[in-house]
């Protein structure tokens, strides 16, 4: 069922029933799960999962974890030495198409996948997704437009409501990807027609907010 074998006996025992349970999680979900089936798959007996971790919470703990690591928010887009001809759209789009491409990586792909089908089921993964990801994603994006605006790129406009508008499309693409379109065989397709759709939504959002063609 899964094609892991050869990359699995590279790690220590811990890491990969970390990465198989990721595996099992993000095809069945994680109720649908037993230690009894990652021990499995691992090659080991059900009772040495208990020597690595307390259970299979602690297991979902321990993902939970990696992904916080994966999509840790940047501190900042540096706009104090923009060159005239290199703009604040063309700056935005540089800056988050990286954060497009990494799900391309298989490991991110399988945890993407398991947090958005595990949000209604798991309180942490829940909390995560609110707290720790989409919460400082709009704080990060409204001081980037309020900057904009103190240093004259982009004309006076509400700097929250700007960042909700551009990252509330973004985080609709990720449900595209991983919930509504999700097809491993045509994955990396799907990643490139959301990069083709995010390129467009932040030339849309920059003709709105009357993107200068210099400062004044």
């Amino acid at each position: 069922m899964l094609n892991i074998e050869k990359e699995q006996k590279k790690k220590g025992t811990k890491e990969r029933i970390r990465d198989v349970a990721i595996d099992l999680f993000s095809q069945k979900g994680y109720n649908a799960v037993s230690i009894r089936d990652i021990a499995r798959l691992v090659k080991i007996h059900e009772s040495s999962i208990y020597s690595h971790y307390k259970g299979k919470e602690d297991i979902m703990d321990s993902i939970i974890t990696s992904l916080i690591e994966a999509f840790n928010i940047p501190a900042e887009i540096n706009l104090g030495i923009l060159p005239d001809e290199y703009d604040p759209q063309t700056l935005i789009n540089d800056a988050t198409m990286p954060m497009i491409e990494q799900l391309k990586n298989p490991f991110i792909r399988k945890i993407m996948r398991l947090m958005c089908i595990e949000l209604y089921h798991n309180d942490k993964i829940l909390d995560f997704f609110k707290n720790q990801y989409i919460e400082p994603s709009y704080t990060f994006w409204s001081h980037v437009f309020q900057k904009m605006m103190d240093q004259g790129y982009i004309r006076e406009y509400d700097a929250d409501l700007l960042s909700r508008e551009f990252f509330s499309y973004c985080i609709y693409l990720l449900f595209e990807i991983f919930l509504f379109n999700y097809n491993e065989t045509e994955y990396n397709s799907l990643i490139d027609d959301i990069m083709n759709k995010l390129s467009n939504h932040i030339k849309f959002i920059f003709d709105m907010i009357g993107l200068k063609e210099s400062k004044d």
